[in-house]
Protein backbone atom coordinates (compact mmCIF):
# COMPACT_ATOMS: atom_id res chain seq x y z
CA UNK A 1 0.00 0.00 0.00
CA UNK A 2 2.85 2.44 0.93
CA UNK A 3 4.63 1.55 -2.31
CA UNK A 4 1.43 2.25 -4.30
CA UNK A 5 0.99 5.66 -2.65
CA UNK A 6 4.65 6.47 -3.28
CA UNK A 7 4.24 5.69 -6.96
CA UNK A 8 1.23 8.00 -7.13
CA UNK A 9 3.25 10.82 -5.56
CA UNK A 10 6.26 10.24 -7.84
CA UNK A 11 4.30 9.90 -11.06
CA UNK A 12 1.83 12.62 -10.21
CA UNK A 13 -1.17 10.35 -10.91
CA UNK A 14 -4.50 11.88 -9.89
CA UNK A 15 -7.31 9.34 -9.56
CA UNK A 16 -10.16 11.77 -10.16
CA UNK A 17 -12.12 12.37 -13.37
CA UNK A 18 -10.67 14.93 -15.79
CA UNK A 19 -12.82 18.00 -16.54
CA UNK A 20 -13.75 16.45 -19.91
CA UNK A 21 -14.73 13.13 -18.30
CA UNK A 22 -16.78 14.94 -15.67
CA UNK A 23 -18.62 16.90 -18.37
CA UNK A 24 -19.32 13.70 -20.32
CA UNK A 25 -20.61 11.96 -17.18
CA UNK A 26 -22.88 14.90 -16.37
CA UNK A 27 -24.23 14.93 -19.93
CA UNK A 28 -24.99 11.21 -19.93
CA UNK A 29 -26.53 11.49 -16.46
CA UNK A 30 -28.91 14.14 -17.76
CA UNK A 31 -30.02 11.86 -20.61
CA UNK A 32 -31.15 9.28 -18.06
CA UNK A 33 -34.22 11.48 -17.57
CA UNK A 34 -35.13 11.30 -21.26
CA UNK A 35 -34.43 7.76 -22.53
CA UNK A 36 -36.87 4.92 -21.76
CA UNK A 37 -37.25 1.23 -22.56
CA UNK A 38 -40.33 -0.21 -24.26
CA UNK A 39 -41.44 -3.84 -24.17
CA UNK A 40 -43.98 -4.66 -26.86
CA UNK A 41 -46.09 -7.83 -26.93
CA UNK A 42 -47.77 -8.45 -30.28
CA UNK A 43 -49.48 -11.08 -32.38
CA UNK A 44 -47.58 -12.90 -35.14
CA UNK A 45 -49.58 -14.56 -37.91
CA UNK A 46 -48.75 -17.59 -40.03
CA UNK A 47 -49.90 -16.60 -43.52
CA UNK A 48 -49.67 -20.20 -44.71
CA UNK A 49 -52.27 -21.06 -42.04
CA UNK A 50 -53.95 -17.66 -41.50
CA UNK A 51 -56.29 -18.91 -38.76
CA UNK A 52 -53.30 -19.47 -36.43
CA UNK A 53 -51.23 -16.96 -34.49
CA UNK A 54 -48.66 -16.72 -31.70
CA UNK A 55 -47.29 -14.02 -29.41
CA UNK A 56 -43.91 -12.33 -29.61
CA UNK A 57 -42.07 -9.78 -27.46
CA UNK A 58 -39.74 -7.02 -28.62
CA UNK A 59 -37.65 -4.62 -26.52
CA UNK A 60 -36.82 -1.25 -28.05
CA UNK A 61 -36.03 2.32 -27.02
CA UNK A 62 -38.00 5.52 -26.75
CA UNK A 63 -37.24 9.14 -25.92
CA UNK A 64 -39.30 11.84 -24.21
CA UNK A 65 -40.07 14.64 -26.69
CA UNK A 66 -42.90 16.45 -24.90
CA UNK A 67 -45.62 16.23 -22.22
CA UNK A 68 -47.02 12.67 -22.17
CA UNK A 69 -45.05 12.00 -25.36
CA UNK A 70 -42.55 9.19 -25.98
CA UNK A 71 -41.10 9.04 -29.48
CA UNK A 72 -40.16 5.68 -30.99
CA UNK A 73 -40.19 3.94 -34.36
CA UNK A 74 -43.44 2.37 -35.56
CA UNK A 75 -41.75 -0.94 -36.33
CA UNK A 76 -42.88 -3.83 -34.09
CA UNK A 77 -45.86 -1.86 -32.79
CA UNK A 78 -48.22 -3.43 -35.31
CA UNK A 79 -50.76 -5.95 -34.01
CA UNK A 80 -49.73 -5.05 -30.47
CA UNK A 81 -51.56 -6.42 -27.46
CA UNK A 82 -49.52 -4.80 -24.66
CA UNK A 83 -46.90 -2.06 -24.31
CA UNK A 84 -44.89 -1.70 -21.12
CA UNK A 85 -42.56 1.23 -20.46
CA UNK A 86 -39.67 1.42 -18.00
CA UNK A 87 -37.66 4.47 -17.02
CA UNK A 88 -34.26 4.54 -15.36
CA UNK A 89 -33.21 1.24 -16.91
CA UNK A 90 -34.68 -0.88 -14.10
CA UNK A 91 -37.59 -1.16 -11.69
CA UNK A 92 -41.31 -0.77 -12.24
CA UNK A 93 -42.97 -1.23 -15.62
CA UNK A 94 -45.84 1.08 -16.63
CA UNK A 95 -48.54 0.26 -19.15
CA UNK A 96 -48.31 2.37 -22.29
CA UNK A 97 -50.51 3.00 -25.28
CA UNK A 98 -50.00 4.35 -28.80
CA UNK A 99 -51.30 7.90 -29.12
CA UNK A 100 -50.27 8.28 -32.77
CA UNK A 101 -48.58 6.12 -35.38
CA UNK A 102 -47.68 6.34 -39.05
CA UNK A 103 -46.13 3.24 -40.56
CA UNK A 104 -44.94 4.92 -43.77
CA UNK A 105 -43.03 7.46 -41.69
CA UNK A 106 -41.97 4.67 -39.27
CA UNK A 107 -42.75 6.94 -36.33
CA UNK A 108 -45.01 6.57 -33.30
CA UNK A 109 -45.90 8.40 -30.11
CA UNK A 110 -46.46 6.27 -27.00
CA UNK A 111 -48.04 7.71 -23.87
CA UNK A 112 -48.47 6.48 -20.30
CA UNK A 113 -51.63 7.35 -18.39
CA UNK A 114 -50.22 6.88 -14.87
CA UNK A 115 -49.09 10.38 -13.77
CA UNK A 116 -46.30 9.07 -11.57
CA UNK A 117 -44.45 7.79 -14.62
CA UNK A 118 -43.70 11.31 -15.88
CA UNK A 119 -42.23 12.52 -12.59
CA UNK A 120 -38.55 13.46 -12.99
CA UNK A 121 -38.60 12.89 -16.77
CA UNK A 122 -37.43 15.64 -19.13
CA UNK A 123 -38.03 16.14 -22.84
CA UNK A 124 -35.16 16.33 -25.32
CA UNK A 125 -35.52 18.88 -28.15
CA UNK A 126 -35.64 17.65 -31.74
CA UNK A 127 -33.14 19.41 -33.97
CA UNK A 128 -34.65 21.23 -36.96
CA UNK A 129 -31.44 20.73 -38.95
CA UNK A 130 -29.57 17.48 -39.45
CA UNK A 131 -25.76 17.22 -39.43
CA UNK A 132 -24.47 15.66 -42.63
CA UNK A 133 -21.16 14.50 -41.14
CA UNK A 134 -19.32 14.25 -37.83
CA UNK A 135 -19.63 12.58 -34.44
CA UNK A 136 -22.80 12.05 -32.41
CA UNK A 137 -23.86 9.88 -29.47
CA UNK A 138 -26.07 6.81 -29.73
CA UNK A 139 -27.86 6.38 -26.41
CA UNK A 140 -29.70 3.37 -24.98
CA UNK A 141 -30.37 1.54 -21.74
CA UNK A 142 -28.33 -1.64 -21.48
CA UNK A 143 -28.26 -3.97 -18.48
CA UNK A 144 -29.63 -1.28 -16.21
CA UNK A 145 -27.09 1.37 -17.19
CA UNK A 146 -27.37 4.14 -19.75
CA UNK A 147 -24.89 3.51 -22.54
CA UNK A 148 -23.73 6.43 -24.71
CA UNK A 149 -21.42 5.45 -27.56
CA UNK A 150 -19.85 7.73 -30.13
CA UNK A 151 -20.91 7.06 -33.73
CA UNK A 152 -19.90 8.74 -36.98
CA UNK A 153 -22.50 10.35 -39.23
CA UNK A 154 -21.40 9.52 -42.75
CA UNK A 155 -23.98 11.18 -45.01
CA UNK A 156 -27.64 11.87 -45.74
CA UNK A 157 -29.21 9.94 -48.57
CA UNK A 158 -32.65 9.30 -50.04
CA UNK A 159 -33.70 5.67 -50.18
CA UNK A 160 -36.57 3.29 -49.45
CA UNK A 161 -38.03 3.69 -45.96
CA UNK A 162 -38.07 0.75 -43.56
CA UNK A 163 -41.83 0.11 -43.61
CA UNK A 164 -42.88 1.80 -46.83
CA UNK A 165 -42.52 1.64 -50.59
CA UNK A 166 -41.60 5.33 -50.93
CA UNK A 167 -38.15 6.91 -50.76
CA UNK A 168 -37.37 9.08 -47.74
CA UNK A 169 -34.45 11.08 -46.39
CA UNK A 170 -32.22 8.79 -44.31
CA UNK A 171 -29.11 9.28 -42.18
CA UNK A 172 -26.28 6.79 -42.69
CA UNK A 173 -24.01 6.20 -39.68
CA UNK A 174 -20.75 4.26 -39.37
CA UNK A 175 -20.47 2.23 -36.18
CA UNK A 176 -19.04 -1.03 -34.87
CA UNK A 177 -21.79 -1.40 -32.25
CA UNK A 178 -23.80 -4.61 -32.28
CA UNK A 179 -27.40 -5.19 -31.26
CA UNK A 180 -28.62 -1.77 -32.35
CA UNK A 181 -31.27 -0.56 -34.78
CA UNK A 182 -34.04 -0.71 -32.16
CA UNK A 183 -35.05 2.94 -32.13
CA UNK A 184 -32.04 4.15 -30.19
CA UNK A 185 -31.74 7.94 -29.93
CA UNK A 186 -28.95 9.74 -31.82
CA UNK A 187 -27.95 12.93 -29.96
CA UNK A 188 -25.67 15.81 -30.92
CA UNK A 189 -25.22 19.08 -29.03
CA UNK A 190 -27.97 18.08 -26.61
CA UNK A 191 -30.60 17.61 -29.33
CA UNK A 192 -32.13 14.60 -31.05
CA UNK A 193 -30.73 14.36 -34.59
CA UNK A 194 -31.96 10.87 -35.46
CA UNK A 195 -33.74 7.67 -34.47
CA UNK A 196 -32.10 4.38 -35.45
CA UNK A 197 -34.06 2.01 -37.68
CA UNK A 198 -31.82 -0.50 -39.49
CA UNK A 199 -28.43 -2.08 -38.74
CA UNK A 200 -26.46 -3.72 -41.57
CA UNK A 201 -22.89 -4.88 -41.03
CA UNK A 202 -20.99 -1.72 -40.00
CA UNK A 203 -23.65 0.75 -41.07
CA UNK A 204 -26.67 2.07 -39.21
CA UNK A 205 -29.59 3.84 -40.87
CA UNK A 206 -31.50 6.43 -38.85
CA UNK A 207 -34.56 8.60 -39.42
CA UNK A 208 -33.25 12.19 -39.49
CA UNK A 209 -34.59 14.82 -37.11
CA UNK A 210 -35.61 17.20 -39.90
CA UNK A 211 -38.23 14.68 -41.01
CA UNK A 212 -39.14 13.72 -37.42
CA UNK A 213 -39.75 17.35 -36.41
CA UNK A 214 -42.01 18.01 -39.40
CA UNK A 215 -44.14 14.97 -38.54
CA UNK A 216 -44.33 15.80 -34.82
CA UNK A 217 -45.18 19.46 -35.43
CA UNK A 218 -47.95 18.49 -37.85
CA UNK A 219 -49.30 15.88 -35.46
CA UNK A 220 -49.34 18.36 -32.55
CA UNK A 221 -51.26 20.81 -34.73
CA UNK A 222 -53.87 18.08 -35.23
CA UNK A 223 -53.45 18.09 -38.99
CA UNK A 224 -51.13 15.26 -40.03
CA UNK A 225 -52.36 14.43 -43.57
CA UNK A 226 -49.92 11.59 -44.23
CA UNK A 227 -46.98 11.31 -46.59
CA UNK A 228 -47.24 12.05 -50.28
CA UNK A 229 -44.96 10.70 -52.98
CA UNK A 230 -44.18 10.82 -56.69
CA UNK A 231 -46.18 7.96 -58.19
CA UNK A 232 -44.80 8.46 -61.69
CA UNK A 233 -41.83 6.43 -62.97
CA UNK A 234 -38.78 8.21 -64.33
CA UNK A 235 -35.41 7.41 -65.81
CA UNK A 236 -32.17 9.36 -65.84
CA UNK A 237 -31.55 11.86 -68.60
CA UNK A 238 -27.81 11.35 -68.98
CA UNK A 239 -28.09 9.38 -72.22
CA UNK A 240 -27.10 11.85 -74.99
CA UNK A 241 -28.90 10.02 -77.85
CA UNK A 242 -32.08 9.91 -75.75
CA UNK A 243 -31.93 13.63 -74.99
CA UNK A 244 -31.12 14.40 -78.63
CA UNK A 245 -34.37 12.65 -79.51
CA UNK A 246 -36.24 15.17 -77.34
CA UNK A 247 -34.31 18.08 -78.92
CA UNK A 248 -33.59 19.56 -75.49
CA UNK A 249 -31.02 22.37 -76.00
CA UNK A 250 -27.95 22.70 -73.82
CA UNK A 251 -26.22 20.14 -71.64
CA UNK A 252 -28.13 16.95 -70.71
CA UNK A 253 -30.35 17.66 -67.72
CA UNK A 254 -33.64 16.54 -66.21
CA UNK A 255 -35.23 13.10 -66.02
CA UNK A 256 -37.59 11.40 -68.45
CA UNK A 257 -41.07 10.30 -67.33
CA UNK A 258 -41.48 6.71 -68.52
CA UNK A 259 -44.85 5.89 -66.91
CA UNK A 260 -47.69 7.78 -65.22
CA UNK A 261 -50.40 6.43 -62.89
CA UNK A 262 -53.92 6.06 -64.29
CA UNK A 263 -55.41 7.98 -61.34
CA UNK A 264 -53.02 10.93 -61.50
CA UNK A 265 -54.40 14.29 -60.33
CA UNK A 266 -54.82 16.43 -62.36
CA UNK A 267 -55.28 13.84 -65.05
CA UNK A 268 -52.82 15.32 -67.57
CA UNK A 269 -50.37 16.84 -65.12
CA UNK A 270 -47.60 14.70 -66.61
CA UNK A 271 -47.26 12.86 -69.91
CA UNK A 272 -45.07 9.95 -70.81
CA UNK A 273 -41.82 11.24 -72.33
CA UNK A 274 -42.02 14.54 -70.45
CA UNK A 275 -38.57 15.68 -69.31
CA UNK A 276 -38.79 17.08 -65.77
CA UNK A 277 -36.45 20.07 -65.60
CA UNK A 278 -37.48 21.67 -62.29
CA UNK A 279 -39.50 20.76 -59.20
CA UNK A 280 -40.70 23.67 -57.05
CA UNK A 281 -38.21 25.89 -58.85
CA UNK A 282 -35.23 23.63 -58.12
CA UNK A 283 -33.32 22.37 -61.19
CA UNK A 284 -33.12 18.59 -61.60
CA UNK A 285 -29.91 17.21 -63.07
CA UNK A 286 -29.56 14.30 -65.47
CA UNK A 287 -29.03 11.83 -62.60
CA UNK A 288 -32.29 12.77 -60.86
CA UNK A 289 -30.70 14.91 -58.16
CA UNK A 290 -31.41 18.45 -57.04
CA UNK A 291 -29.32 20.81 -54.92
CA UNK A 292 -30.75 21.06 -51.41
CA UNK A 293 -29.93 24.31 -49.61
CA UNK A 294 -29.02 22.46 -46.39
CA UNK A 295 -27.94 18.97 -47.39
CA UNK A 296 -26.39 19.19 -50.86
CA UNK A 297 -27.26 16.88 -53.75
CA UNK A 298 -30.26 14.66 -53.00
CA UNK A 299 -32.53 12.45 -55.07
CA UNK A 300 -35.62 14.30 -56.37
CA UNK A 301 -37.92 11.90 -54.47
CA UNK A 302 -37.07 13.84 -51.31
CA UNK A 303 -38.99 16.87 -52.63
CA UNK A 304 -42.27 14.99 -52.09
CA UNK A 305 -41.72 14.88 -48.31
CA UNK A 306 -39.16 17.64 -47.64
CA UNK A 307 -41.81 20.40 -47.41
CA UNK A 308 -45.01 18.72 -48.60
CA UNK A 309 -47.73 16.35 -47.41
CA UNK A 310 -50.22 14.14 -49.24
CA UNK A 311 -52.62 16.23 -51.30
CA UNK A 312 -50.21 19.14 -51.77
CA UNK A 313 -49.53 20.42 -55.28
CA UNK A 314 -45.96 20.40 -56.57
CA UNK A 315 -44.96 22.84 -59.32
CA UNK A 316 -43.08 21.29 -62.21
CA UNK A 317 -41.31 22.65 -65.25
CA UNK A 318 -41.15 20.03 -68.02
CA UNK A 319 -39.91 19.82 -71.58
CA UNK A 320 -42.83 18.61 -73.67
CA UNK A 321 -42.97 18.33 -77.44
CA UNK A 322 -40.14 20.78 -78.02
CA UNK A 323 -41.06 23.47 -75.50
CA UNK A 324 -41.06 24.25 -71.79
CA UNK A 325 -44.38 23.71 -69.99
CA UNK A 326 -45.35 24.63 -66.42
CA UNK A 327 -47.64 22.13 -64.71
CA UNK A 328 -48.85 21.04 -61.26
CA UNK A 329 -48.81 17.55 -59.81
CA UNK A 330 -50.87 16.60 -56.76
CA UNK A 331 -49.08 14.22 -54.40
CA UNK A 332 -51.10 11.04 -53.75
CA UNK A 333 -51.18 9.69 -50.21
CA UNK A 334 -48.93 6.75 -49.45
CA UNK A 335 -51.30 3.81 -49.00
CA UNK A 336 -50.43 0.12 -48.84
CA UNK A 337 -53.67 -0.80 -50.61
CA UNK A 338 -53.07 1.07 -53.87
CA UNK A 339 -51.26 -1.88 -55.43
CA UNK A 340 -52.80 -5.12 -56.70
CA UNK A 341 -50.72 -6.90 -54.05
CA UNK A 342 -50.55 -4.78 -50.85
CA UNK A 343 -47.06 -4.19 -49.48
CA UNK A 344 -48.10 -4.50 -45.84
CA UNK A 345 -50.99 -5.35 -43.54
CA UNK A 346 -50.65 -3.56 -40.23
CA UNK A 347 -53.10 -3.95 -37.33
CA UNK A 348 -55.32 -6.23 -39.40
CA UNK A 349 -55.71 -9.97 -39.10
CA UNK A 350 -54.98 -11.89 -42.32
CA UNK A 351 -58.11 -12.65 -44.32
CA UNK A 352 -59.11 -16.09 -45.53
CA UNK A 353 -62.16 -18.01 -46.75
CA UNK A 354 -62.51 -21.80 -46.70
CA UNK A 355 -64.78 -23.24 -49.37
CA UNK A 356 -65.15 -27.00 -49.08
CA UNK A 357 -61.53 -27.28 -47.94
CA UNK A 358 -60.21 -24.90 -50.61
CA UNK A 359 -58.43 -22.06 -48.78
CA UNK A 360 -58.60 -18.68 -50.48
CA UNK A 361 -56.60 -15.61 -49.42
CA UNK A 362 -55.89 -12.16 -50.84
CA UNK A 363 -52.47 -12.14 -52.43
CA UNK A 364 -50.30 -9.82 -50.31
CA UNK A 365 -46.60 -9.20 -49.76
CA UNK A 366 -46.83 -10.56 -46.17
CA UNK A 367 -48.21 -13.79 -47.65
CA UNK A 368 -45.35 -13.93 -50.18
CA UNK A 369 -42.85 -13.23 -47.41
CA UNK A 370 -43.73 -16.59 -45.88
CA UNK A 371 -41.28 -17.91 -48.48
CA UNK A 372 -38.55 -15.80 -46.86
CA UNK A 373 -36.85 -12.48 -47.49
CA UNK A 374 -35.93 -13.61 -51.01
CA UNK A 375 -39.59 -14.33 -51.82
CA UNK A 376 -39.39 -12.81 -55.33
CA UNK A 377 -37.13 -15.70 -56.30
CA UNK A 378 -38.43 -18.45 -54.01
CA UNK A 379 -42.21 -17.93 -54.16
CA UNK A 380 -44.18 -19.57 -57.00
CA UNK A 381 -43.49 -17.63 -60.18
CA UNK A 382 -47.11 -16.81 -60.98
CA UNK A 383 -47.58 -15.24 -57.54
CA UNK A 384 -44.34 -13.27 -57.67
CA UNK A 385 -45.20 -12.08 -61.18
CA UNK A 386 -48.67 -10.96 -60.07
CA UNK A 387 -47.09 -8.86 -57.32
CA UNK A 388 -45.42 -6.72 -60.00
CA UNK A 389 -48.68 -5.80 -61.74
CA UNK A 390 -50.42 -2.46 -61.35
CA UNK A 391 -53.95 -2.09 -59.99
CA UNK A 392 -56.76 -1.28 -62.41
CA UNK A 393 -60.52 -0.84 -62.20
CA UNK A 394 -60.92 -4.39 -63.51
CA UNK A 395 -58.30 -5.92 -61.21
CA UNK A 396 -57.94 -3.89 -58.00
CA UNK A 397 -56.68 -6.94 -56.10
CA UNK A 398 -56.04 -10.67 -56.51
CA UNK A 399 -57.27 -13.81 -54.73
CA UNK A 400 -55.11 -16.93 -54.52
CA UNK A 401 -56.04 -20.55 -53.79
CA UNK A 402 -53.31 -21.00 -51.17
CA UNK A 403 -53.98 -24.59 -50.07
CA UNK A 404 -56.50 -27.43 -49.99
CA UNK A 405 -57.48 -29.21 -46.76
CA UNK A 406 -58.02 -32.79 -48.01
CA UNK A 407 -61.53 -34.21 -47.62
CA UNK A 408 -63.84 -36.48 -49.57
CA UNK A 409 -65.62 -33.33 -50.77
CA UNK A 410 -62.59 -32.05 -52.69
CA UNK A 411 -61.15 -35.32 -54.05
CA UNK A 412 -59.15 -34.57 -57.18
CA UNK A 413 -58.15 -31.10 -56.07
CA UNK A 414 -55.95 -32.00 -53.07
CA UNK A 415 -52.72 -31.00 -54.83
CA UNK A 416 -54.04 -27.69 -56.16
CA UNK A 417 -52.42 -24.60 -54.67
CA UNK A 418 -50.99 -21.18 -55.53
CA UNK A 419 -53.60 -20.63 -58.25
CA UNK A 420 -55.06 -17.20 -59.00
CA UNK A 421 -58.86 -17.25 -58.98
CA UNK A 422 -60.40 -15.44 -61.95
CA UNK A 423 -64.14 -16.19 -61.77
CA UNK A 424 -66.69 -18.06 -59.69
CA UNK A 425 -70.17 -18.83 -61.05
CA UNK A 426 -69.60 -16.28 -63.81
CA UNK A 427 -68.68 -13.48 -61.38
CA UNK A 428 -65.30 -11.75 -61.63
CA UNK A 429 -63.35 -12.33 -58.40
CA UNK A 430 -61.07 -9.62 -56.97
CA UNK A 431 -61.54 -10.17 -53.23
CA UNK A 432 -63.08 -12.57 -50.74
CA UNK A 433 -66.36 -10.66 -50.61
CA UNK A 434 -66.78 -11.43 -54.30
CA UNK A 435 -66.57 -15.12 -53.40
CA UNK A 436 -69.21 -14.67 -50.70
CA UNK A 437 -71.50 -13.06 -53.25
CA UNK A 438 -70.79 -15.78 -55.82
CA UNK A 439 -71.71 -18.53 -53.33
CA UNK A 440 -75.31 -17.35 -53.63
CA UNK A 441 -75.21 -17.74 -57.42
CA UNK A 442 -74.58 -21.47 -57.91
CA UNK A 443 -75.35 -22.92 -61.35
CA UNK A 444 -77.54 -26.02 -61.47
CA UNK A 445 -76.47 -27.05 -57.97
CA UNK A 446 -72.74 -26.55 -58.59
CA UNK A 447 -70.10 -23.92 -57.94
CA UNK A 448 -67.85 -23.42 -60.96
CA UNK A 449 -64.45 -21.85 -60.30
CA UNK A 450 -62.18 -20.64 -63.11
CA UNK A 451 -58.51 -19.95 -62.49
CA UNK A 452 -56.26 -17.69 -64.54
CA UNK A 453 -54.69 -19.01 -67.73
CA UNK A 454 -51.34 -20.68 -67.45
CA UNK A 455 -52.14 -22.78 -64.39
CA UNK A 456 -52.30 -26.57 -64.50
CA UNK A 457 -55.81 -26.54 -63.07
CA UNK A 458 -58.06 -24.23 -65.07
CA UNK A 459 -61.50 -25.23 -63.73
CA UNK A 460 -62.91 -26.67 -60.50
CA UNK A 461 -66.49 -27.76 -59.82
CA UNK A 462 -67.90 -28.14 -56.29
CA UNK A 463 -71.25 -29.55 -55.13
CA UNK A 464 -73.23 -26.55 -53.84
CA UNK A 465 -75.84 -28.68 -52.03
CA UNK A 466 -73.34 -30.40 -49.70
CA UNK A 467 -70.96 -27.46 -49.27
CA UNK A 468 -72.19 -26.40 -45.81
CA UNK A 469 -71.99 -29.95 -44.46
CA UNK A 470 -68.47 -30.35 -45.89
CA UNK A 471 -67.33 -27.05 -44.38
CA UNK A 472 -68.56 -28.05 -40.93
CA UNK A 473 -66.78 -31.40 -41.13
CA UNK A 474 -63.52 -29.92 -42.41
CA UNK A 475 -63.36 -27.14 -39.82
CA UNK A 476 -63.87 -29.65 -37.00
CA UNK A 477 -61.25 -32.04 -38.38
CA UNK A 478 -58.57 -29.38 -38.74
CA UNK A 479 -59.40 -27.46 -35.56
CA UNK A 480 -60.37 -24.22 -37.27
CA UNK A 481 -62.88 -22.00 -35.47
CA UNK A 482 -64.34 -20.00 -38.35
CA UNK A 483 -64.71 -20.68 -42.10
CA UNK A 484 -63.86 -17.07 -42.96
CA UNK A 485 -62.24 -13.95 -41.58
CA UNK A 486 -62.26 -10.61 -43.34
CA UNK A 487 -60.59 -7.35 -42.44
CA UNK A 488 -60.78 -7.58 -38.65
CA UNK A 489 -58.74 -4.77 -37.10
CA UNK A 490 -56.46 -5.83 -34.25
CA UNK A 491 -56.55 -2.39 -32.64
Amino acid sequence: MKLFLSLIMVLGVVLVPSPLQAADNARVKQWEKSIVTLEVTRKIYDYQQPWTRRSDQTVKSGVVTGPNELLTTAEYLQDRTLIRVQKGGRGKWFEGDVAWIDYHANLAIVTVKEPGFWRDLAALPVSAKVPTRGQADLVRWRNGALEAREVNINRLTVKRGKLTYIDLLQMEIDTEMAGIGWSETIIKDGKIVGLSSTREERSLTAIPSHFIKRCLDSRRAGAFPGLGYFAFVWQRGDNPPLMNYFKLPGEPRGVVVSDVPANMVPKNALHRRDVILEIDGLPVDSQGDYKDADYGNLLLENLATHAHWAGDKVHLKVWREGREVLTEYQLPKADYKVEVVPDALFDTEPEYLILGGLVFQPLTIPYLQSWGADYQRKAPFRLSYASQQKASSETPSVVVLSAVLPDSFNIGYQEARWLLLDQMNGRKISNLRDIQAAIKESKNGFHVLLFQDGDNLRRAVLDANSLDQANERILKRYGIDEPTRMGLATK
